[in-house]
């Protein structure tokens, strides 16, 4: 009996080569002798831990003040968009606004 991993590896093997076959996930689970409802759960999976990130926290450089005359901090948000501090935040506010 196979372990979960090696059933993943197996799985993701599975869902690489399909992606290169340029067939739809049913035909080449047909091709492939491999149960379509089994396959598309599997790269259900595979999908959203390639698309999750490594991490979902970011380090937070909080200048100090003396280096712009008063407290303030910059968060610079995955999508560009920024927010700025006139005063130095605490971090409960600060996972609370990210979190």
């Amino acid at each position: 009996m196979q372990t979960k991993d090696e059933v993943r590896r197996q799985m993701y093997n599975h869902i690489e080569q399909w992606q290169q076959s340029g067939l739809t996930q049913k035909a080449f689970c047909l091709q492939n002798d491999l149960s379509y409802h089994v396959f598309h759960y599997w790269y259900k999976v595979f999908r959203n831990k390639e698309s999750r990130p490594a991490s979902s926290f970011i380090k937070l450089d909080i200048p100090p003040a003396a280096v712009y005359g008063t407290p303030h901090s910059e968060l610079i948000l995955p999508d560009g968009k920024r927010l700025l501090f006139h005063e130095a935040p605490g971090i409960d506010y600060l996972k609370a606004l990210i979190g």
